[in-house]
């Protein structure tokens, strides 16, 4: 039976990017998709990245796990040398099985490949998923029932003219190897994309969205009623994104987590702010994440 199967890699945001591409390919092809979380489950000796483990079971996204038979399979090529050389030298003989990412932004090649497939890669660009982005928003939405806490931030969000204001630290400050390529997005990133909100937007309130809300209080002065939203801890976590997804415009950070909460927003009228650049540590711009009708400033 033709599969596509989809490897998970990093946080909740990554995974949501890696099960969108992975199910609009088989949504094109009607086959089934299935989710590999082996690198998740994975801890190796010396491991420089920061662990993580399957997140995406706290959203309604179906999901299916192929048999370690089923990967093995699907990954030969990349884990057998002999293999690599025949997929690469005679693809008319030897079809291959696997995609990896080649780098970042879109790859129109992915447009072309057909199951049964093994997707390697982030993906982190709606081009992959555009067309399914309404289905995608419902497999997004968070199972069970929000906390009276949330319900009531909620209520504030919709009663006010409001932007989420996300503010990624984390392991992009303590993990030395994640802060050399991420880098964090300045104090006058925010305030410069809040006045330009206010500015020509009429916003009225922001809502802060972050990791480290004791950092966020006191380095943010965004000159417009703020809330500081407690944050969503493990497993809880989503949550913040659901509510992000409320506001009426949004400033993100370089981070799949502030992507998908201004994303999930399905408002066309919708005003999103990200920073120039993604990825600081080659300075990558945004342009390659973003959608076109995003700010990146």
């Amino acid at each position: 039976m033709a599969l596509v199967i989809t490897r998970l890699m990093g946080g909740l945001g990554n995974q949501m990017f890696q099960y969108a591409a992975g199910y609009a390919l088989s949504r094109r092809w009607n086959v089934p998709l299935f989710v590999d979380p082996g690198f998740l489950d994975a801890r190796p000796p010396g491991m420089n990245w920061t662990p993580r483990e399957l997140e995406l079971d706290v959203l309604k996204a179906p999901l299916s796990f192929p048999t370690d038979q089923q990967v093995r399979s699907y990954r030969r090529e990349l884990d057998v040398r002999a293999v690599r050389v025949a997929h690469r030298y005679f693809p008319r003989v030897f079809r291959s099985r696997c995609f990896v990412e080649r780098g970042p932004g879109f790859d129109p090649a992915f447009l072309r490949i057909k199951p049964p497939i093994y997707l390697e890669g982030f993906w982190q660009n709606e081009a992959y998923f555009r067309g399914v982005a309404n289905e995608l928003r419902a497999c997004f939405e968070p199972k069970g029932s929000p906390t009276a806490s949330v319900r009531r931030t909620l209520e504030d969000i919709r009663t006010l003219r409001s932007a989420s204001v996300h503010v990624r630290r984390g392991d992009y400050v303590s993990n030395a190897e994640a802060s050399a390529f991420h880098g964090t997005c300045s104090p006058a990133y925010y305030q410069d994309a809040s006045r330009w909100l206010v500015r020509e937007h009429g916003v009225e309130h922001f809502h802060v969205f972050s990791d480290d809300p004791d950092w966020a209080r006191k380095n943010l002065s965004l000159g417009r009623p703020t809330t500081f939203v407690d944050p969503g801890i493990g497993k809880d976590a989503h949550w913040d994104m659901y509510l992000m997804a409320h506001c009426t415009h949004h400033i993100i950070a370089n981070s799949s987590f502030s992507w998908w909460g201004a994303w999930l927003d399905p408002h066309p009228d919708k005003v999103v702010v990200a920073p120039n650049i993604w990825y600081q540590g080659n300075a990558t711009p945004s342009s390659h994440f973003i959608p076109s009708s995003w700010t990146a400033r």
